[in-house]
């Protein structure tokens, strides 16, 4: 599966940050006989989190940054073993983190496709997190510069810097930003998949209009549920619109507004949510006959419908629950 060498690059980067959250202290330690204390400790967790913002977003290739971390890391070794201050190598470390973001953004914005897919609103919000976390970790090593004229100085850095390398290994551990509530990272996705919203109406909203739509809509997707008229290759608009007595141009409004998709695609939703459960109950099922039975006319179409609604393809996905399923059995 594609998840393994993902999974065994962010070990090694992690692992590559905690060693540089350690060198500081354990250099000063073995060149001193003594660390420095809470000067070491603000130097480790800096450097380590710098490692950490290496790491890409989803859309970003692994080796450049792995490439990055290696180089940076190797900055950190050298500072510590030649016994030069943290203050010294730590703005270098720092300038091999923001060559890799400059790198990232010059692919990133030469490749314009990849900027109008639904994922390109996720990854936005990824690299602006990404953004003000560097800029925390900039500040805090520029604060570092000022210990030794202010002694108390360290004790406030202290907390941030043990913070920011906290918050920035969930972000690694758990794939949040840490940077928005859980929810509302949840409803982005949620909208980026097409999860359609059985409770529309948002503040500002709640007029007799939208609640006369909002009621509309509550019975469209009953029927869409529980009668599954998707399922006839021909069904449309209209037939939607005399299922639940209204005019056709009064419900592509209401489906519009309250799901925020067209009619077609409002449909595929529940075809793809469809195909999915008829894989799930039987993988052995050929993807073109799951296409034909979700009502789709065509592969081509339950494809590109399947990817946008679940972010993968039916076979990457057909893959993925057959290697699950897999495991499950095996012995242990």
């Amino acid at each position: 599966m594609k998840c393994k060498p993902n999974l065994s690059f962010y070990r090694c980067v992690c692992i590559l940050s905690v060693i540089c959250l350690i060198l500081p202290p354990a250099g000063r330690a073995l060149s001193a006989g003594l660390p420095d204390g809470i000067a070491d400790l603000s130097a480790g967790f800096l450097s380590g989190s710098t490692v950490l913002l290496l790491l890409p977003v989803v859309d970003e290739y692994v080796t450049v940054s792995f490439y990055f971390a290696l180089l940076a890391s190797g900055v950190c070794l050298g500072g510590v073993m030649t016994g030069v201050a943290a203050n010294a190598w730590l703005p270098w470390m720092l300038t091999v983190q923001g060559a890799c973001m400059v790198r990232r953004s010059m692919v990133r914005h030469m490749q314009l496709q990849p900027l109008f897919k639904n994922m390109a609103v996720w990854y936005n919000v990824e690299s602006h997190a990404r953004f003000l976390y560097s800029l925390a970790l900039y500040l805090l090593v520029a604060s570092l510069a000022g210990i030794d004229t202010l002694p108390w100085l360290r004790w406030v850095i202290l907390p941030f810097t043990c913070a920011l390398y906290v918050v920035l290994m969930m972000r690694v551990r758990t794939g949040r930003t840490c940077f928005l509530r859980r929810s509302r990272e949840q409803e982005i996705k949620d909208l980026i998949r097409g999860n359609l919203r059985t409770s529309p109406v948002q503040a500002g909203q709640k007029s007799d209009e939208m609640a006369r739509m909002t009621r509309l809509y509550e019975r469209v997707v009953s029927l869409m549920e529980q009668k599954q008229p998707f399922l006839d290759e021909e069904f449309s608009l209209d037939d939607l619109a005399g299922a639940v007595y209204t005019n056709r141009g009064y419900l592509s409004r209401t489906i519009n507004v309250l799901s925020g998709r067209n009619f077609s695609q409002f449909v595929n939703y529940f075809r793809v949510r469809y195909g999915v459960e008829l894989i799930r109950k039987d993988p052995r099922l050929r993807l073109i006959n799951v296409a034909q039975m979700s009502g789709f006319h065509s592969s081509p179409s339950f494809n590109a419908a399947f990817k946008v609604n679940m972010g993968e393809t039916p076979s990457a996905f057909l893959e993925r629950l057959r290697s699950e399923k897999y495991a499950r059995h095996s012995p242990t």
